[in-house]
Parts: structure tokens; C-alpha cells; sequence
């Protein structure tokens, strides 16, 4: 009987309901009713010379509520593995909408030493154990990587203190960004599927609850195009982009001060909801052949906090652009998220109190890009820039379901 228990599925119900309020001193570029914030937009002005995006903003939401469900516990393989699985919504799948979203959706395998995972989950990149801990939900997006891939993912642990994991994965709802077939510029779920190779990656950590570093790689190959027209005609094209990632991160608790980092340099990481894309190199008018070039960028962040049931964070970030690894060709779209952002940082600094199931927040996100010019010529480096600033002031109110 005692074996027999130990052997049953073990389910629970985790999530919360969410209650938020902010304000914006300016218009952004944002997502989910704008509770998903990017950076300021760049200046309009009307013909009185009065910036047009320089528009204050309130709004409350409770779609970021949340309801998800762990199983686990039966053992299988001779009992020396047991399986577990997830499954977690939210309703932020579409702004005005309140549309139910899928996070999570993943079966799981757990050995001793070993560790396989399949289905819907955090992206690697995101690195769930070192992340922003801030009120909003972009969770130091864009600074940090932001996505939810269907994987198949292996983990090699030989000590409680080190794991190596290795991905395969495509691109679902997060992806790249690539011609619309009317000149426009939009999300594509089809680039990665054309180019038939898989996001790869790789990641190694050591250390345990107070110390822990990691470093990471990650590889992915796009194909913008199966076909092209020219002057000539219409023809069959396979040109892809390869794009690479590399960083490392960190983060180390001592008593009540918690501190974490990550620094990442990356190539056309638009589907981590980043800034950087991808360009045209060289476009033939005859039969429309294109050529094309990655972005180029590094993204970091920096995220203190100290206390428990009273906690004081801050979080910093900052991104520069390094421009394309080619010169532009000036005549043709660039399919990158702030291609003219020289440079964003943000400064976020946050309270936050915690009783049993309820927790109160008081949030102020100080967000600053840098606008310019492209220089085509220069490998699309960005010249003439000029700061704006978006300053949200938000509070929240979450009861935990435990």
C-alpha cells in the first residue's frame, strides 16, 4: 500500500487573480491593453510642432490573472523515472479581447542524472531561474528574452550544482518578423518552417541556491521568401538567415538581498519580443532576388532586491545597437522592431508587501530610447539620435491560489 501511494498522480492548482492599474506620460510601443510595455515611442509632431505620441494614459485590467495545473508522481521505466506534466493559461491572448491564452503545455520525464521535457514552455533564453522579478509583466522584456516555444529539451544533472541542456524547438505565437506581401512588415509563424532547421540551444550552470552562473549559446535559421517577383517573372527562391546568440547570466542571495544579472549579445532576436531583426542586403528587380543581413545587438540587465515580507527592488537595463553585420539596401524595408533605436535603458524601481496569499505592489518603469537615423551605408548604424521618455506609474493587487 505504502508503494502504492508514492506511485499516484499528485495534482495541483496553482495561479491568481490580478488586479492592475497604471499610468504612461506618453504613448509606447506596447502589447496586451499596453500592460505589456516596450519603449516611448519616437516623436510626430502636428503642424504646430506639438509631439502627437506625447499623450498621458490610464488604464486598469485583470486579464494577467492567471490558472495553471502540475501533475506528477507516477513512476514509470521500472520505477527509476517518474513523469509529471503542466498545463497554465492566462487571458492575455489578444488586446480588447480577454481571449484565453495557453503559457504552458509540456509532459516530463525525471531521472536521477537525466531530465526530458516536450511541449509548450519557456524559451531556455529566458533563463526561469535568473529573470527580472519586477511588477510588470514584461518582466524586464526588452531587455531580457520573452518567449514560449514548443520544444523537445534534454537535461544532463551529474550533481545537484551542475546541468547541461540542450533544445530543439520552432516558433509558435513568438516569432520573426518578415514581409507581409504588400511591402508592410509583420509577425510570421511561417520563416522558421520554410527554412526546415529547428532553434538550437545550448546551456550550462553551476551552483546552487546562493550562488548560481550560467552560460548559453543559441543558434536559429530563418527563410523569409519561398518565392520573388522581378520585372522578369516570378521564381522559386530559398535564400535563408542564419542568426546566433551568446550570454551569460548570474544571480546570488545572501540573508534577504537577492541580486541577478545577465548580459547577451544576439542577431535577429524580434521573436523574443527584443529589439533587432534583419535587413536587405541586395535585391535583384529582375527577378527579385534578395540577400539579407541580421541585426546585431547587446542587451543587459540588472535586478536587486532586498527583504521579505516588505521588499525593495530595483531593476536596470540597458541595450545598445551595434547595427547589421552588411550595409542596408536604402529601397527596401528593414524587418527589425526599433531599427532606428541607437540605445534603451530603463530604471524600475518597485515596493512590494506580502501577507500569506496576498501581495500589494507600487511599481515606477522609467523607459528611454534613443531615435536617429539609419545609415544604410554604414551597416544600418544609427546617427543623430535624440531620447524620449515614457515614465509608468503602476499598482497592483494579487491573491495567490496556493
Amino acid at each position: 500500500m505504502k508503494g502504492q501511494k508514492q506511485d499516484e498522480w499528485k495534482n495541483k492548482l496553482y495561479g491568481f487573480v490580478r488586479a492592475d492599474a497604471f499610468y504612461d506620460s506618453r504613448q509606447s510601443a506596447e502589447a496586451v491593453d499596453g500592460l505589456f510595455l516596450l519603449y516611448p515611442l519616437n516623436s510626430r509632431y502636428d503642424d504646430n510642432g506639438k509631439d502627437l505620441n506625447e499623450v498621458n494614459q490610464i488604464t486598469m485590467t485583470s486579464i494577467s490573472s492567471r490558472l495553471g495545473l502540475n501533475m506528477g508522481g507516477k513512476s514509470i521505466f521500472n520505477k527509476t523515472a517518474t513523469i509529471g506534466a503542466r498545463l497554465e493559461a492566462d487571458f492575455t491572448a489578444r488586446s480588447n479581447a480577454n481571449s484565453l491564452r495557453l503559457r504552458h503545455a509540456y509532459v516530463s520525464l525525471n531521472w536521477q542524472k537525466h531530465a526530458i521535457l516536450m511541449g509548450r514552455t519557456w524559451h531556455p533564453m529566458f533563463t526561469p531561474k535568473v529573470f527580472p522579478l519586477t511588477l510588470s509583466i514584461n518582466v524586464g522584456t526588452p531587455f531580457n528574452p520573452f518567449n514560449r516555444s514548443p520544444q523537445i529539451r534534454y537535461t544532463y544533472k551529474p550533481s545537484s550544482k551542475y546541468s547541461i541542456l540542450f533544445a530543439v524547438l520552432y516558433q509558435n505565437d513568438y516569432n520573426n518578423l518578415g514581409p507581409d506581401g504588400n511591402g508592410g512588415v509583420e509577425k510570421r509563424i511561417d520563416l522558421m518552417r520554410n527554412s526546415m532547421i529547428p532553434n538550437l540551444h545550448w546551456q550550462a550552470q553551476l551552483g546552487g541556491e546562493k550562488l548560481k552562473i550560467g552560460i548559453m549559446a543559441d543558434y536559429k535559421q530563418i527563410q523569409p521568401r519561398t518565392e520573388t517577383t522581378g520585372t522578369e517573372g516570378t521564381f522559386k527562391t530559398e535564400v535563408q538567415i542564419p542568426a546566433y546568440a551568446t550570454g551569460l547570466f548570474a544571480k546570488t542571495t545572501l540573508n534577504k538581498l537577492s541580486l541577478k544579472t545577465k548580459i547577451l549579445w544576439g542577431q535577429n532576436l524580434s521573436d523574443h519580443v527584443m529589439l533587432g531583426g534583419y535587413g536587405v542586403k541586395k535585391h535583384d528587380t529582375e527577378t527579385g532576388h534578395e540577400t539579407y543581413t541580421p541585426s546585431n545587438h547587446i542587451f543587459s540587465w540588472l535586478n536587486l532586491e532586498y527583504g521579505h515580507e516588505f521588499t525593495a527592488g530595483l531593476l536596470l537595463g540597458y541595450s545598445k545597437n551595434l547595427g547589421f553585420s552588411d550595409n542596408l539596401s536604402p529601397d527596401e524595408p528593414v524587418y527589425a522592431r526599433g531599427s532606428d533605436i541607437a540605445y534603451l535603458y530603463r530604471i524600475s524601481p518597485y515596493l512590494k508587501w506580502r501577507k500569506k496569499e496576498l501581495e500589494l505592489w507600487a511599481e515606477t518603469e522609467i523607459t528611454t530610447a534613443a531615435y536617429g537615423d539609419i545609415q544604410y551605408a554604414n551597416k544600418g548604424k544609427i546617427q543623430n539620435s535624440r531620447e524620449v521618455t515614457n515614465v509608468r506609474l503602476q499598482i497592483s493587487c494579487i491573491y495567490y491560489i496556493l
